[in-house]
């Protein structure tokens, strides 16, 4: 071959193709070198080049998942700059929720022009009710009922708004039609109405076959009477559930009759929000009455509410088939008039205690507030669920040695034992009823000086219209919130199936957490931002919505009771040790976040072992020194504090695990992580990029922050010994939420007749902590080292339930079964 190709060329060609083989060849050994005689050597080479093409390939990955996430992360910013916008418009300007509508010459204002029913009116309202004044937009709502207007009515929580159509119910020839949406509320204005000589009927699913149609035959009868009627068969108000209107046939052929005859007066919608998927505490019933403008077109429709943002406003309309809204003090002849009072209510005392670990000792705390500041006067204490309302009615009784005279009222207390409750309460034989949110909407009962809430609500709309029944007779009341972050995810497992109650939950938390702004503020800030609610609505006569109060907790904090701490570098280990644990294919509670961050338990978690309907387990380690540089070095509470604050505002999410009886509550990193991960932790300790700040509720010696935020860290054990209500341990580290079994339909709770007291009937719900009544718990296997034996004391549900009853004493205690 070299002569072959000598014998064409001079030589040249043939050197420099020998050059650029040698320059191959030293290539070839240099990228697959092998030693001599190997006979592997091509299998090695090609390994090394598939592990390093598998290198690159998941570099490319991370560097793709990384773009992604800064992209999420910019819009959620951007997100987050839209919404601060807005909030500082609306503390600016004051939004019209209403069109004025008409001109100044046509329109009417119902609250100053004279209306020849007025003194009598009044009269009627002092003789039968023993009301002297009108309140807030009571004279006008009337006025506008009398009108025979549709109208849209939101007040406050003890606002009056059962006066607005009970008083013109009186002065009209024919009968109001009340849809309610609770028992609890009918069977209240019913005994109200009774006491004052008022004729008053209700129908709810309780009633049996006579007993309704003998009501039937009232209504029919009244509908025959012609224009004069016999004061034996009138009948003023008739109260139903939204449930009867949907299902009952007999109830719309009695209606059509009342209408064919215009003794239809009104009809009156309370609750109206529960219209609309958007308000907080959507009925499904409550859809069906879209029908009643078409069944009864010339009957006028009024509906109330104590909150009523512009989202469930346009839906309430809709569905209602009414017509645009129109302001009551200024309003054409067309049109739903629509009246609104200011939500602040300055003799409403605000306060979040914090609330013990264990059942025991939540009652403890509960006996001495009572005993302490309220032992002679009326109150109400928010449960949960069922089982928790029973016994804390027990116990309360029990520890206070019989001081607290208790009541119990939910769902399945029957309505003869409800009506004796109502009795008993208002003439002070019970001193305190603990019961669920069925309780107390409408009551009557001016004097409750303290509401109590022993567990977190669902919503913070819920919260304020729960808090809201007390002081309504303008008196100085407390409204006291017992709080832990664990109540808090308890209750994110029962959203899953809520449109918004995640974010509901969340909002609710931010209101439990903040150690710092006006409760008031807080409020308003609230309603303006997710309800569009006029921060306006929180002026009075008094101050300017966005003045502090002055006599909330917060308000009347002293600055050494609360600490303000730079938690940046905690908060990056917490992610960074959460981010592992998923890495790991782990899945972490709350709890068990909060112990492994902390250093405890030995880093054990359990993971899943690869794919497939039945994973199998293992347990994982994760190591806080190796992967974010050292622990947390916070207090199992405020750890867990923290953890809420960062899952609130996205750093962290919920996650959630539905099984058959239950629905676990996960934490994992969210979609705001990035923008703390994204810088190193040198950069972090140097106290470079983000600082994120936050009060922690208790005296501390904490220094100011140094250049060195690892300095700061190691003050913290400078924090004074943790709050006497602080019983929180490890030992709860493996626990998982659930969702209660009960009846069910789906993953929704089903109350029984239009007593959807509970939005979940939840009797067996858990809240990670092994020492609660008859909660049922979900175990992953936790680290021997993280199990420890229930706190002496501890009583289980079925000890209670062994323990000898109080005679007379707790008032209708039911026997709940397992």
């Amino acid at each position: 071959m070299t002569e072959t190709l000598g014998a064409h060329d001079d030589g040249t060609d043939s050197d420099e193709l020998a050059q650029v083989l040698e320059v191959s060849r030293q290539e070839y050994l240099r990228t697959f070198k092998r030693p001599t005689g190997n006979g592997n050597a091509h299998q090695s080479s090609s390994s090394d080049s598939e592990a390093r093409l598998k290198q690159l390939d998941d570099e490319i990955a991370d560097v793709e998942r990384s773009i992604v996430d800064q992209q999420n992360l910019l819009r959620i910013l951007e997100s987050q700059r839209q919404e601060l916008q807005r909030e500082v418009s609306a503390a600016q300007t004051v939004s019209k929720n209403v069109s004025a509508g008409g001109s100044s010459g046509t329109a009417c204002n119902y609250a100053t022009q004279t209306f020849p029913w007025r003194q009598g009116m009044r009269d009627r309202m002092k003789r039968v009710f023993g009301i002297e004044n009108f309140r807030l937009c009571q004279e006008a709502v009337c006025n506008a009922n009398l009108d025979g207007r549709d109208i849209i009515v939101v007040m406050p929580t003890g606002g009056g708004k059962s006066l607005t159509y009970q008083l013109p119910a009186l002065l009209s020839n024919g009968c109001t039609v009340v849809i309610s949406p609770l028992v609890s509320l009918i069977t209240d204005q019913i005994i109200h109405l009774e006491e004052a000589g008022v004729k008053a009927i209700m129908f709810t699913g309780s009633l049996n076959r006579a007993d309704s149609a003998a009501l039937y035959q009232r209504l029919d009868n009244l509908a025959a009477s012609g224009f004069t009627v016999d004061p034996e068969l009138d009948i003023k108000l008739c109260y139903v559930t939204p449930e009867k209107v949907s299902k009952s046939k007999m109830l719309i052929s009695s209606l059509t009759k009342l209408y064919r005859s215009d003794k239809l007066v009104r009809i009156v919608i309370d609750e109206a929000h529960c219209v609309s998927q958007y308000g907080h505490d959507f009925r499904p019933d409550y859809k069906e009455l879209s029908k009643l403008k078409e069944l009864f077109p010339k009957v006028p429709i009024m509906g109330l509410s104590a909150t009523c943002p512009p989202p469930v406003l346009k839906d309430m309309q809709r569905i209602l088939r009414l017509k645009d809204v129109v302001s009551g003090y200024s309003a054409p002849q067309e049109g739903t008039v629509y009246f609104s009072s200011p939500l602040y209510r300055k003799n409403l005392h605000y306060s979040i205690l914090p609330k013990p670990a264990s059942a025991d000792a939540v009652i403890k705390v509960m006996v001495d507030y009572i005993l302490t500041k309220h032992a002679s006067h009326t109150g109400i204490v928010y449960c949960f669920s069922k089982k928790e309302t029973v016994a804390t009615a027990q116990e309360l009784y029990n520890k206070s040695n019989g001081k607290i005279k208790t009541g119990i009222y939910h769902s399945e207390v029957s309505p003869e034992d409800k009506q004796n409750l109502h009795h008993m309460w208002r003439n002070g034989q019970v001193q305190v009823v603990c019961a669920t949110i069925a309780f107390g909407l409408g009551i009557d009962k001016g004097d409750v000086r303290f509401v109590i809430h022993h567990s977190l609500s669902k919503s913070l709309d819920g919260f304020y219209q729960e808090s809201g029944r007390a002081g309504r007779d303008g008196n100085d009341a407390d409204c006291v919130l017992f709080y832990r972050p664990q109540d808090g995810i308890r209750m994110l497992s029962l959203t899953t199936s809520d449109i918004g109650g995640k974010n509901r939950v969340y909002s609710m938390l931010r209101f439990a957490q903040d150690v710092k702004e006006c409760r008031k503020i807080l409020f308003a800030k609230y309603f303006s931002m997710s309800s569009n609610i006029s921060i306006a609505s929180w002026t009075t006569n008094d101050e300017e919505a966005l003045t502090p109060c002055g006599h909330c907790d917060n308000c009347k904090r002293s600055p050494d009771t609360m600490a303000e701490m730079d938690v940046t570098l905690f908060a990056w280990r917490i992610l960074k040790i959460a981010q592992a644990v998923q890495t790991l294919n782990g899945k972490v509670t709350l709890a068990k976040l909060a112990t492994l961050v902390r250093g405890k338990g030995g880093g054990k978690f359990d993971a899943a072992l690869g794919k497939g309907k039945r994973k199998a387990r293992t347990e994982e380690v994760v190591d806080p020194e190796g992967v974010a540089g050292g622990v947390v070095p916070l207090s199992a509470e405020d750890t867990e504090r923290l953890c809420v604050n960062l899952l609130t505002e996205g750093y962290l999410e919920a996650q959630f695990e539905q099984t058959p009886y239950s629905c676990n509550v996960y934490i994992a990193t969210g979609d705001l992580a990035p923008r703390l991960l994204r810088f190193s932790s040198a950069n972090i300790e140097a106290g470079k990029g983000l600082e994120l700040k936050y009060f922690f509720p208790r005296k501390t010696t904490i220094k100011k922050r140094t250049s060195s935020r690892r300095k700061s860290a190691t003050k913290v054990a400078q924090l004074a010994p943790e709050s006497d209500f602080s019983e929180e341990s490890d030992n709860n580290a493996g626990l998982a939420l659930l969702v209660a079994k009960g009846k069910r339909r789906g993953n929704k709770c089903v109350a029984p007749d239009s007593e959807a007291d509970e939005s979940a009937d939840e009797d067996d719900i858990s809240d990670g902590s092994s020492d609660d009544w008859g909660w049922l718990h979900s175990m992953k296997t936790p680290p021997i080292a993280d199990i420890g034996r229930p706190p002496a004391g501890t009583r289980s549900s079925k000890r209670l339930r062994r323990s000898d009853p109080v005679e007379d004493e707790v008032i209708m205690i039911s026997s709940d079964s397992d």
